[in-house]
């Protein structure tokens, strides 16, 4: 008998866990990296999850996913709605909002929240100091200026298979996988270091001067933030 109710209690508790689990609101916001200049979230909403009021930094938007959403912002109650598709990339001021899917697709997206008075750059590591090794410049049929303001430029870089790109430099910041890939670099000074990317990998970006190479059989496409 005794065991018997230990078995109906097990099984109850079961249930109960398991109908908890079920009816939990889902986690749609995650903390992905977070440092002295950006916190980046991973933000993945079901098609009809509603978010209740929060705010945000100033930052970056970039898609990885297909979504149509609504958003209202607080105190001022302006709604707007919208389709996104894929690796579009936006500037987003700061704001208060609630926010809802409103598609049949998973809204997912990557949001670069900068810092205020974030540490200045090292003498020599500015935007002035890359002219000459600057990306855009230097790998034009690769490497495409998506944004830039006071705070940050965006560029995105798209290698086919087995392209290689010359000795170049980037700022510190964030770089945001919209592929799966495979990349070697060669680091000035350094040495030669492989990655694999997975769609959606984020990394921090110190202060760097490299050369890379596609050593996949897939496009290698990233987007780099580069802050100011």
């Amino acid at each position: 008998m005794i065991r018997l109710h230990i078995l109906v209690l097990s099984l109850l508790c079961a249930v109960t866990l398991f109908a908890q689990t079920k009816n939990a609101p889902p986690i749609t916001q995650k903390v992905l990296l977070e440092n002295q200049f950006v916190r980046v979230l991973e933000i993945r909403y079901p098609p009809g999850v509603f978010e209740s009021k929060h705010s945000h930094a100033a930052g970056v938007t970039i898609a990885l996913s297909d979504y149509e959403n609504e958003t209202k912002t607080i105190p001022e109650g302006k709604v707007t709605r919208r389709p996104t598709r894929f690796g579009e990339i936006r500037w987003a001021e700061p704001v208060t909002h609630e926010a809802r899917n409103t598609g049949s697709t998973e809204q997912r997206v990557i949001r670069i929240e900068l810092k205020p008075n974030p540490p200045v750059a090292d003498a020599g590591k500015t935007f002035a100091s890359v002219a000459s090794l600057d990306p855009v410049e230097l790998l034009k049929s690769t490497v495409k200026p998506v944004l830039e303001n006071q705070y940050v430029r965006v560029i995105e870089s798209r290698s086919p298979p087995g392209n290689s790109e010359p000795r170049h430099r980037h700022m510190r910041g964030v770089t945001v996988a919209l592929s799966n890939s495979e990349v070697e670099t060669t680091s000035y000074p350094g040495g030669v270091t492989r990655q694999t990317n997975k769609l959606g990998d984020v990394h921090w970006l110190d202060w760097r001067e490299h050369a890379g190479r596609n050593i996949g059989k897939t496009e290698a496409r990233i987007v780099i933030v580069e802050l100011k």
